[in-house]
Order: C-alpha cells, then structure tokens, then sequence
C-alpha cells in the first residue's frame, strides 16, 4: 500500500551552525539522525538578511530573480514566483497547505512581504512593536499552538512554520547564554510539531518529511548583513523517505524543489534541485560579494545595523 505524502518546512531564524551544535536540540537532533544535517553558505546573489533568503526558501530563485534584496519594499518581480505551497496546489488543486509564521512579512502584505504568495497566519499582535524577548517568545509559542493543532487534526499536504525568537535575541543580546537558550525553546517548538505528526490518527499511513533550515547567522554580539562566516554560514536538515542520508551539499534554493518532488512533481523554472542531486556547493561570486576580507559587499548593509522591518 503507498502511503499518503506529507511535507512539514520548519524555518528557525538566524540561528549560528555553531550555536546550534553546542546547544540541546533533541528534536532536531531526531530529524538528523534519520536524515542528514549540514551547514549551507548563503548563495551570493542573497544578501545575509531575513527577506531575501526566506524569499529563496520559498520560490527556489535568487535575489537577482525574485528582488527581494532587503526587509523593506514588496518587489513587484516576486509575483512571478510561486511559493512552494502554491505550486503544488497548482499541480494538485486538491491537496491543502498551511503557512504559519511570527515574522508578518513571511505570510502577510506588510514590508517586504508576503514572501510566500499563499500568504498565511500570523499573530495577531506583531512581536516587532515590542521587539524583545517576552514578545516574540509570545509570538513563537502562538504559532506553535496554532501549527501544532492544524498538524494534528487536518490533512495538510505542505505546511511551513517559523520561528523568529532567537535572531531576535542575538540581535539584542549577542550570542550568550540567552540567545542558547532561544535555540532550545526553538527546538521545543519544533518538537510540539513533531509530537503532533505522531499524534495524527492516520499516522500509520502516511509518510512525512521534515525539514528544518536557518536563513543566515550572526556576528559574536549580535547582527548580520555582512560577509563573514559567521553571518554567511546556515544549516538545513532532513529527514524523510526520500531524502538521502549521506548528502554533502544543499542550498536554500533546493527546498522548494525537494517539496515538490516528494509529490512527484517537477519544479518549473527554478534553480534549485531536490537533495542529493547536488554535488557541490554553488560556485563563489567573482565580485566582492564573498571577499574574503570580510567587508560587506557592495550594497549590503553593515554587519548588525538594523533593517526597516525590524531587526531581522
């Protein structure tokens, strides 16, 4: 009997690969075990901010495809591109979807959102107003609960969920002990998620994939925007039927392409490709886009100055 696919796209911002290999993340940790996890260098065409990678995340082009090259204005361009979720509605009119995010500009008309076309739920006080640590932990737990219960109880083909608190935390605080125990109550998030996977009725029949991924990272006392390593350096992980163990080499730009492919369907014009069909990472820009002096390139903002649409 083939069982019924399922996708769940879990998006945690701002967190550093070596934050998160240093803090306990048992959920996450699950989802590696079973699949892979691996840091992923932002693609040169994005620069290290919340808009355009998320953007990339969701249609599976670039900044110099879809103009989302900050957090401020709506780029008419990004209307040429589907969202993910929307494109496999477009393949599958049937099939339901869910996007679920405290960060407004992934799912709602605001700055430089919607990012995702099929727009979605998000709180209904926006933690950016407040922009510290109760508001967006508010926020998080908010989308978790609402997630978490559509998860359970619907029959959702594809669903997106992103948590915002702990780029909001390195922001304000750094990389400490705060911004360690953000990632944790992130995992746990994520592990409510998980639990309620488990918890559905038909769970026997259906197979899920999971994926979990970081937009960029973040300078030792908070910020991004610039070339370094620190800021530069994401992580994807994945685990599911169909997701390969040993792959040694993703891109944000890949995750549109491997939700559809989980369905059986081609992406159209895009340029990602699903995981474990690519064998190396993309290619350095031959612009100053990645100097390896660690000044920003030409057009990016400084490391850890703030963006209009909050701190992101």
């Amino acid at each position: 009997m083939t069982k019924e696919p399922h996708v769940l796209v879990v998006g945690i911002d701002g967190v550093r690969f070596d934050s998160l290999q240093a803090a306990a993340t048992p959920a996450l940790d699950g989802v590696a075990d079973n699949g892979f996890l691996i840091p992923v260098r932002v693609h040169w065409k994005n620069a290290t901010i919340s808009g355009p990678v998320w953007a990339t995340v969701a249609t599976g082009v670039y900044a110099d495809l879809h103009k989302v090259t900050g957090n401020n204005g709506h780029p008419p361009e990004l209307a040429a591109f589907r969202d993910f979720t929307a494109a496999l509605r477009a393949a599958r009119p049937e099939a339901h979807t869910m996007i679920a995010a405290s960060w407004h500009p992934i799912a709602a008309r605001t700055a430089c959102g919607p990012l995702f076309s099929s727009r979605g739920w998000v709180p209904e006080e926006d933690p950016e107003e407040a922009n510290d640590a109760g508001s967006w932990v508010v926020a998080d737990d908010a989308v978790a609960a609402y997630a978490a219960a559509r998860i359970k109880d619907e029959d959702l083909a594809v669903s997106f969920v992103y948590f915002g608190e702990a780029d909001v935390e390195a922001h304000n605080r750094g990389t400490g002990e705060g911004y360690t125990a953000a990632i944790q109550r992130c995992d746990g998030r994520l592990g409510t998620l998980l639990q309620a996977i488990e918890a559905r009725p038909g769970r026997q029949e259906e197979d899920w994939t999971v994926i979990v991924v970081t937009d960029h990272g973040h300078l030792d006392a908070g910020g991004h925007g610039g070339e370094t390593g620190e800021e530069r350096t994401a992580w994807i992980a994945a685990s599911g039927v169909g997701v390969p163990q040993h792959v040694t080499a993703v891109d944000h730009a890949d995750i549109h392409a491997q939700v559809l492919a989980t369905f059986g369907v081609v992406a159209g014009d895009i340029e990602g490709v699903p995981f474990g069909t690519r064998h190396s990472p993309r290619e350095a820009s031959p612009t100053t886009a990645l100097s390896t002096t660690g000044a920003p390139s030409a057009g990016a903002p400084t490391a850890g100055a703030p963006t209009a649409a909050g701190l992101r």
